[in-house]
């Protein structure tokens, strides 16, 4: 593990501070996981589960976050303010803002792609350099860039010639919550799967007014943490909370939720509840 120095992406002037290393593969995991745990992990969670999922669960519950093959975790001494965050899925009921979304937006059909060759296509390219540009405004982004960012976020690091990708290396656990509308690809939801939790890695989107009027990226949210309870797993982790930034504190709005604080994970149940700290 090393410690990587990079200016910070939420606040100008400061230096980032982050501890990484790089994904272990499925081989190297052989020795690090127990024949007897893995075997009891397949029969709780299915034969399809990797002893990747088994390690990740693990880092996601310390604290760290995955891009492309890399985990990092946040370690600025100076700041402190990148908080992880997670909500207990099964505590979860939608209050009545939450439900007034779902209705708002069961228009749309979900479709969960698993395949790697499907996290890239043409019209995820496209959806993403609208979505890029709403977000840096006056600039353009590539359609070859587009497409690396997209690998990268998906779990993949993808050397191109051209188009054709000339070494693939991917996390085993990540899938595509892709949202349709009319047949039409509105968002998508790249979601990392550990062993008993689903870990939110990037949402890219429509940006049109029919799209934007729907807050399309809340209802994913609600929406993925109600699939996460639904198919049996604890924990849907939001990432870094940044309390009064303003992309960043939309997060502690799902209630009840967690955050890990002096490696300790503390629950905050409503908004009038203190978080002990």
């Amino acid at each position: 593990m090393s410690l990587y120095e990079s200016p910070c992406g939420y606040f100008d002037g400061l230096t980032a501070k982050s501890e990484m290393y790089s994904f272990p593969s499925e081989e190297n995991l052989r020795g690090f996981i127990s024949d007897g745990f893995f075997t009891g992990a397949q029969k709780r969670f299915g034969s399809a589960i990797s002893r990747q999922e088994c390690y990740y669960k693990v880092q996601l519950a310390e604290g760290f976050r995955r891009t492309g093959t890399i985990m990092y975790r946040e370690t600025c001494p100076e700041c402190k303010k990148c908080i992880p965050i997670r909500i207990p899925a099964r505590d979860f009921i939608p209050k009545k803002s939450a439900r007034h979304l779902i209705r708002k937006n069961s228009s749309l059909e979900l479709r969960i792609t698993e395949k790697l060759d499907d996290f890239i296509t043409e019209e995820k390219i496209g959806l993403y350099q609208k979505y890029w540009q709403r977000h840096n405004p006056g600039k353009t982004i590539s359609r070859q860039n587009a497409l690396s960012e997209i690998a990268s976020f998906s779990g993949c690091v993808n050397e191109f010639e051209g188009d054709a990708i000339l070494e693939k290396k991917h996390y085993s656990g990540t899938k595509n919550f892709d949202y349709y509308l009319d047949g039409k690809l509105v968002a998508v939801s790249v979601l990392d799967f550990a062993l008993d939790s689903i870990s939110s890695n990037y949402f890219y989107y429509d940006i049109s007014p029919q799209i934007l009027k729907r807050s399309i990226g809340t209802f994913s949210i609600i929406n993925e943490i109600l699939w996460t309870a639904e198919h049996g797993y604890d924990y849907y982790y939001l990432g870094y909370w940044i309390e009064g930034h303003p992309k960043m504190n939309y997060k502690a709005n799902f209630f009840p939720h967690e955050i890990l604080v002096n490696g300790e994970w503390i629950t905050k149940s409503s908004p009038d509840c203190k978080t002990l700290q």
